[in-house]
Protein backbone atom coordinates (compact mmCIF):
# COMPACT_ATOMS: atom_id res chain seq x y z
CA UNK A 1 0.00 0.00 0.00
CA UNK A 2 3.12 2.37 0.65
CA UNK A 3 4.69 1.55 -2.46
CA UNK A 4 1.27 2.19 -4.37
CA UNK A 5 0.83 5.71 -2.45
CA UNK A 6 4.57 6.41 -3.27
CA UNK A 7 3.96 5.77 -7.24
CA UNK A 8 0.32 7.98 -7.12
CA UNK A 9 2.11 10.70 -5.28
CA UNK A 10 4.70 10.78 -8.06
CA UNK A 11 2.33 10.54 -10.83
CA UNK A 12 0.38 13.57 -9.37
CA UNK A 13 3.40 15.63 -8.81
CA UNK A 14 4.69 15.19 -12.48
CA UNK A 15 1.55 15.93 -13.88
CA UNK A 16 0.95 18.94 -11.75
CA UNK A 17 4.67 19.71 -13.22
CA UNK A 18 3.46 19.22 -16.64
CA UNK A 19 0.71 21.41 -16.35
CA UNK A 20 2.60 24.08 -14.95
CA UNK A 21 4.95 24.32 -17.50
CA UNK A 22 2.25 24.20 -20.45
CA UNK A 23 0.68 27.45 -18.60
CA UNK A 24 3.90 29.01 -18.78
CA UNK A 25 4.10 28.73 -22.40
CA UNK A 26 3.14 31.52 -25.07
CA UNK A 27 2.10 31.56 -28.20
CA UNK A 28 1.37 33.83 -31.15
CA UNK A 29 -0.69 34.51 -34.03
CA UNK A 30 1.04 33.58 -37.50
CA UNK A 31 -0.84 34.33 -40.82
CA UNK A 32 -0.29 31.54 -43.54
CA UNK A 33 1.07 33.37 -46.67
CA UNK A 34 0.31 31.67 -49.87
CA UNK A 35 3.69 29.88 -49.88
CA UNK A 36 3.70 29.30 -46.36
CA UNK A 37 4.42 25.05 -47.70
CA UNK A 38 7.78 26.37 -48.68
CA UNK A 39 9.14 25.80 -45.69
CA UNK A 40 7.26 23.68 -43.68
CA UNK A 41 5.56 21.34 -46.23
CA UNK A 42 6.70 18.26 -47.55
CA UNK A 43 8.06 19.63 -51.30
CA UNK A 44 7.90 16.00 -52.92
CA UNK A 45 3.74 15.85 -52.19
CA UNK A 46 3.43 19.89 -52.69
CA UNK A 47 0.79 21.00 -55.57
CA UNK A 48 1.03 24.85 -55.04
CA UNK A 49 4.56 24.65 -55.94
CA UNK A 50 3.87 22.51 -59.25
CA UNK A 51 1.73 25.27 -60.97
CA UNK A 52 3.95 27.38 -63.41
CA UNK A 53 2.99 30.94 -62.22
CA UNK A 54 3.95 29.82 -58.45
CA UNK A 55 7.24 28.69 -59.87
CA UNK A 56 7.85 31.71 -61.80
CA UNK A 57 6.84 33.70 -58.85
CA UNK A 58 9.49 31.93 -56.36
CA UNK A 59 11.67 32.04 -59.12
CA UNK A 60 11.60 35.72 -59.91
CA UNK A 61 11.87 36.36 -56.44
CA UNK A 62 15.03 34.14 -55.50
CA UNK A 63 16.86 36.32 -57.81
CA UNK A 64 15.62 39.99 -56.91
CA UNK A 65 17.09 38.46 -53.64
CA UNK A 66 20.00 37.22 -54.80
CA UNK A 67 20.58 33.22 -55.85
CA UNK A 68 24.05 33.45 -54.55
CA UNK A 69 22.64 34.16 -51.44
CA UNK A 70 21.08 30.98 -51.30
CA UNK A 71 23.71 29.07 -51.69
CA UNK A 72 23.97 27.03 -48.25
CA UNK A 73 20.50 25.84 -48.71
CA UNK A 74 21.88 22.84 -50.77
CA UNK A 75 24.42 20.49 -49.42
CA UNK A 76 26.55 19.03 -52.03
CA UNK A 77 29.42 16.73 -52.53
CA UNK A 78 31.22 14.97 -55.59
CA UNK A 79 27.99 13.05 -56.33
CA UNK A 80 25.17 13.69 -54.81
CA UNK A 81 23.13 16.85 -52.99
CA UNK A 82 20.79 17.19 -50.11
CA UNK A 83 17.94 20.62 -50.70
CA UNK A 84 14.69 20.26 -48.40
CA UNK A 85 15.45 16.69 -47.22
CA UNK A 86 15.34 15.53 -50.73
CA UNK A 87 18.33 13.35 -51.31
CA UNK A 88 19.31 13.22 -54.98
CA UNK A 89 22.54 10.81 -55.62
CA UNK A 90 24.04 13.02 -58.30
CA UNK A 91 26.28 15.56 -59.06
CA UNK A 92 24.25 18.66 -58.97
CA UNK A 93 26.42 21.04 -61.65
CA UNK A 94 26.07 18.29 -63.77
CA UNK A 95 22.47 17.68 -63.24
CA UNK A 96 21.43 21.20 -63.89
CA UNK A 97 23.27 20.97 -67.08
CA UNK A 98 22.13 17.92 -68.47
CA UNK A 99 18.74 18.99 -67.61
CA UNK A 100 19.25 21.89 -70.32
CA UNK A 101 21.03 19.82 -72.47
CA UNK A 102 17.68 17.42 -72.77
CA UNK A 103 14.94 19.30 -73.15
CA UNK A 104 12.66 18.43 -75.81
CA UNK A 105 15.46 16.31 -77.18
CA UNK A 106 14.41 12.67 -77.16
CA UNK A 107 17.52 11.12 -79.08
CA UNK A 108 19.78 12.72 -75.87
CA UNK A 109 17.53 11.71 -73.03
CA UNK A 110 18.43 8.67 -70.63
CA UNK A 111 15.78 6.88 -68.65
CA UNK A 112 16.55 9.48 -65.73
CA UNK A 113 15.91 12.71 -67.93
CA UNK A 114 12.88 11.22 -69.98
CA UNK A 115 11.48 10.28 -66.76
CA UNK A 116 11.89 13.83 -65.42
CA UNK A 117 10.48 15.88 -68.16
CA UNK A 118 7.66 13.51 -68.81
CA UNK A 119 6.88 14.54 -65.31
CA UNK A 120 6.77 17.81 -65.81
CA UNK A 121 4.95 18.15 -69.49
CA UNK A 122 2.55 16.01 -67.02
CA UNK A 123 1.87 18.59 -64.95
CA UNK A 124 2.36 21.36 -67.78
CA UNK A 125 4.73 23.06 -66.19
CA UNK A 126 7.84 22.14 -67.83
CA UNK A 127 8.64 25.37 -69.96
CA UNK A 128 8.90 27.62 -66.92
CA UNK A 129 11.15 24.55 -65.24
CA UNK A 130 13.09 24.92 -68.43
CA UNK A 131 13.30 28.42 -68.00
CA UNK A 132 14.43 28.50 -64.55
CA UNK A 133 17.17 25.64 -65.44
CA UNK A 134 18.51 27.85 -68.38
CA UNK A 135 18.78 31.30 -66.35
CA UNK A 136 20.31 29.13 -63.32
CA UNK A 137 22.88 27.97 -65.71
CA UNK A 138 23.52 31.44 -67.42
CA UNK A 139 24.17 33.03 -63.92
CA UNK A 140 26.70 29.86 -63.02
CA UNK A 141 29.20 30.86 -66.08
CA UNK A 142 28.53 34.60 -65.72
CA UNK A 143 28.54 35.04 -62.14
CA UNK A 144 26.00 37.64 -62.44
CA UNK A 145 22.88 38.34 -60.76
CA UNK A 146 19.66 37.55 -62.89
CA UNK A 147 17.70 40.59 -63.85
CA UNK A 148 14.08 39.80 -62.50
CA UNK A 149 10.27 40.68 -63.70
CA UNK A 150 8.46 42.90 -60.99
CA UNK A 151 5.33 41.65 -62.12
CA UNK A 152 6.30 38.67 -60.62
CA UNK A 153 8.06 38.77 -57.56
CA UNK A 154 6.41 38.24 -54.52
CA UNK A 155 7.99 41.43 -51.69
CA UNK A 156 6.74 39.52 -48.67
CA UNK A 157 8.89 36.27 -50.04
CA UNK A 158 11.93 38.75 -50.89
CA UNK A 159 11.35 40.30 -46.95
CA UNK A 160 11.58 37.31 -45.04
CA UNK A 161 14.55 35.81 -47.66
CA UNK A 162 16.55 39.14 -46.33
CA UNK A 163 15.42 38.42 -42.45
CA UNK A 164 16.83 35.13 -42.63
CA UNK A 165 19.68 35.22 -44.74
CA UNK A 166 21.06 38.59 -45.66
CA UNK A 167 23.01 38.92 -42.28
CA UNK A 168 26.24 39.87 -42.89
CA UNK A 169 25.18 43.71 -42.24
CA UNK A 170 23.05 42.96 -39.06
CA UNK A 171 22.63 45.30 -35.97
CA UNK A 172 20.40 45.67 -33.25
CA UNK A 173 18.18 48.76 -35.69
CA UNK A 174 18.51 46.30 -38.37
CA UNK A 175 17.40 43.96 -35.86
CA UNK A 176 14.20 45.78 -34.64
CA UNK A 177 13.26 46.82 -38.25
CA UNK A 178 13.10 43.23 -39.20
CA UNK A 179 11.08 42.25 -36.08
CA UNK A 180 8.14 44.95 -37.45
CA UNK A 181 8.41 43.40 -40.68
CA UNK A 182 7.26 40.15 -39.13
CA UNK A 183 4.64 41.87 -36.88
CA UNK A 184 3.00 44.02 -40.13
CA UNK A 185 2.62 40.79 -42.06
CA UNK A 186 1.24 39.40 -39.23
CA UNK A 187 3.83 36.80 -38.69
CA UNK A 188 3.84 37.38 -34.77
CA UNK A 189 5.76 34.04 -33.55
CA UNK A 190 8.03 34.56 -36.53
CA UNK A 191 8.55 37.98 -35.02
CA UNK A 192 8.55 36.12 -31.22
CA UNK A 193 11.62 33.97 -32.82
CA UNK A 194 13.11 36.44 -33.44
CA UNK A 195 13.51 38.39 -30.12
CA UNK A 196 14.39 35.07 -28.50
CA UNK A 197 14.97 31.81 -30.43
CA UNK A 198 17.26 32.57 -33.26
CA UNK A 199 21.26 32.59 -33.07
CA UNK A 200 21.98 35.22 -35.37
CA UNK A 201 19.83 37.71 -33.23
CA UNK A 202 20.28 36.84 -29.81
CA UNK A 203 23.78 38.68 -29.46
CA UNK A 204 21.81 42.41 -30.34
CA UNK A 205 20.73 44.73 -28.17
CA UNK A 206 16.69 45.36 -27.83
CA UNK A 207 14.40 45.51 -25.42
CA UNK A 208 12.83 42.17 -26.03
CA UNK A 209 10.22 42.16 -23.04
CA UNK A 210 8.26 45.47 -24.38
CA UNK A 211 8.71 43.91 -27.98
CA UNK A 212 7.06 40.73 -26.78
CA UNK A 213 4.08 42.62 -25.57
CA UNK A 214 3.37 44.28 -28.83
CA UNK A 215 2.52 40.55 -30.65
CA UNK A 216 -0.86 38.97 -30.90
CA UNK A 217 -1.60 35.75 -28.55
CA UNK A 218 -3.11 32.78 -29.16
CA UNK A 219 -4.55 29.69 -27.37
CA UNK A 220 -2.36 27.07 -29.86
CA UNK A 221 0.78 27.08 -31.40
CA UNK A 222 1.00 27.75 -34.78
CA UNK A 223 3.88 27.00 -37.35
CA UNK A 224 6.24 29.65 -38.13
CA UNK A 225 7.85 31.32 -41.18
CA UNK A 226 10.76 32.09 -39.54
CA UNK A 227 11.74 28.90 -37.35
CA UNK A 228 13.37 28.39 -34.36
CA UNK A 229 17.24 27.46 -34.68
CA UNK A 230 18.52 27.05 -31.67
CA UNK A 231 17.33 24.03 -30.34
Amino acid sequence: MKKLLTILLLTFLFLSCKNDKKSELEFYAENQTSFFDLRNGDWTKNSWIRKPENLKMVHESFKKFGYEKLENLIFKSDNEFLIQGIYIKRNFENLIDSLELTYNKPERQTKYYAEFWNRRKAEKNDSIVYEIIREFNSMKSDKKQLNYENQSVNDTLVDLLQIEFDIDNLNSKKAELNFYILKKYGLNQSAYNLLYERAEYSEFELDREKLKKELIKTTEFEQPWLIDNEK
